[in-house]
């Protein structure tokens, strides 16, 4: 059995934006905005994007995945059928 790799819960926006600088070397100006943007329209409904959310949107913002296969990933992962 393969085990995933744990993300620990956000309780914030500060917490998820801090997640987010992480990453900014990786992302155009551009691309950073977005997912800032992203992260503040979530947390508008209480909803805080951890790191696993984070990478996904990375993922996603350079073409390197679509936002179906995540989803997709997200379902097999959690045991859910399509």
């Amino acid at each position: 059995m393969t085990t995933q790799k744990q993300y620990p819960e956000v309780h914030s926006l500060e917490e998820s934006l801090a997640i987010l600088k992480k990453y900014k070397d990786d992302l155009t100006k551009e691309q950073y905005e977005a997912i800032r943007s992203n992260i503040g329209n979530f947390a508008i409904e209480d909803m805080f994007l951890n790191e696993k959310d984070i990478i996904d949107n990375v993922k996603i913002i350079k073409g390197e995945a679509t936002a179906n296969e995540c989803i997709v990933a997200l379902k097999k992962e959690w045991g859910v059928n399509a």
